[in-house]
């Protein structure tokens, strides 16, 4: 047996409720309220109530600085992506050298073509130790320590030309008469 109850002949042939046009509705009143604050905070409330006094109201809170804060701050994550393929690219060279990879295979010569991109500055200021095959490119240490130092100062750079001053002033003046 069934913990619903089914409906039987009679239920299925009931004819739908019929609204009488006659009963008014209740009247809806509608509010907005609008207001935004100096340091970026944008408030909008809206509030719906009825003839019974029944009242629902929505409020939607957006923070302007926090979204301006998350966009430089999604900036800044760009800027390390770019700068870190840089220096896994250089770092694989390193390795690669190291280890005497053969610069004819695919891997090998792919990673020396993009690294070359990047270290074109940098290959003649010191020479590179090496050991039959294998070579310790300093000049590729160098670029690598260079193109970090060049990432950090972007994003200082972004922070210091985009980021909000935040400044609080605050005066306490105590007076006391005899």
């Amino acid at each position: 047996m069934s913990q619903y109850p089914h409906p039987g002949p009679r239920d299925l042939d009931s004819p739908d409720p019929i609204v009488d046009p006659a009963v008014p509705r209740p009247v809806v009143e509608q509010e907005e309220l609008h207001s935004v604050n100096p340091a970026g905070l944008e408030r909008h409330e809206r509030v719906v109530r009825d003839t019974t006094g029944a009242e629902h109201s929505v409020q939607t809170v957006t923070d302007r600085e926090t979204e301006r804060l998350r966009g430089l701050s999604k900036a800044c994550q760009m800027v390390w992506l770019v700068i870190s393929a840089i220096e896994i690219v250089i770092g694989l060279r390193v390795v690669l050298r190291l280890l005497a990879a053969n610069p004819q295979n695919g891997f090998a010569s792919f990673v020396y073509a993009v690294s070359r991109i990047f270290l074109g500055p940098f290959f003649d200021l010191t020479v590179s130790p090496q050991a039959g095959q294998i070579v310790l490119e300093i000049p590729s240490l160098i670029a690598m320590a260079v193109y970090a130092l060049l990432g950090w100062a972007i994003v200082k750079a972004i922070w210091l030309i985009f980021a909000p001053v935040q400044s609080r002033s605050e005066t306490t003046y105590n007076r006391y008469r005899s």
